[in-house]
């Protein structure tokens, strides 16, 4: 097993020098494993310190079977134990989806805005948090965030403006994507911006945001992209994790 902690915050954030932490599996699951959950949970703190920038980015590798997502969910305990607005979201990318651009990031990106409408629709306040964050996506993103509620679920539900703006059905997604996306360079560009700026926004209201992103050896580029672009986006003054597992011999 190999370890490299790294807090990418205080680290340049060229493609040739991002680090990141790196755990190893052979073959056996949990048993044994305290050196690298004390690692994890080192990793956590950072991010679960008040009014802390902190990014931080950890690789777990390893065959399959070998407790990979299980070691990364003992953070999940960790982060809600501190009883604060912390958003522990997880996803994994399908063998059988291959090339499907975003696929886990937008599973993500939907629940993360899922927990928003169930809060607002439980809140007593007359303020709405659906309204404060839609008041911030359309004062950066202006009226193109129409676009990004036509890919990420819930978002429409959030941004209340009237826009008929229901997601494609699952099996159109990844046609709808690559017609208008990844196809598109310029397209492209601004949708990868108009991510950092949702995650910008989001972590501002759940903090720390910890993303586990399982099966990464079955990502697109695209995804792989934007998940560099997150953890490395010097503009976004919240914490955030990332983690992902991945198998080593596939």
């Amino acid at each position: 097993m190999i370890v490299q902690p790294l807090n990418l915050s205080k680290v340049n954030k060229n493609v040739q020098d991002l680090t990141v932490n790196k755990l190893r599996f052979g073959s056996v699951g949990l048993l044994g494993r305290t050196n690298e959950i004390e690692t994890l949970q080192a990793c956590a703190d950072r991010v679960l310190q008040p009014n802390q920038e902190t990014k931080e980015m950890i690789m777990i590798s390893g065959y399959s079977g070998t407790g990979k997502s299980t070691l990364a969910m003992e953070l999940k305990k960790r982060a809600i134990s501190k009883k604060r607005r912390v958003a522990f979201l997880a996803s994994k990318f399908d063998q059988y989806q291959v090339g499907e651009p975003f696929s886990a990031i937008l599973e993500v990106f939907g629940e993360l805005c899922r927990r928003v409408v169930t809060m607002n629709s439980n809140a007593e306040e007359k303020s709405s948090i659906c309204d404060e964050i839609a008041e911030q996506l359309c004062s950066e993103l202006q009226d193109e965030v129409h676009l990004l509620a036509k890919i990420i679920p819930y978002l429409g539900q959030i941004i209340t403006s009237g826009v008929n703006n229901s997601p494609p059905d699952a099996s159109n997604l990844r046609t709808y994507l690559q017609q208008n996306y990844v196809k598109s360079d310029a397209r492209r560009t601004w949708l990868l911006y108009a991510f950092r700026v949702f995650t910008r926004i989001m972590s501002s209201f759940f903090q720390p945001l910890i993303i586990l992103l399982d099966d990464l050896q079955w990502a697109d580029v695209s995804s792989l992209e934007i998940i560099e672009l997150l953890v490395s986006d010097t503009q976004n003054k919240n914490p955030v994790m990332i983690i992902g597992c991945y198998r080593s011999n596939e």
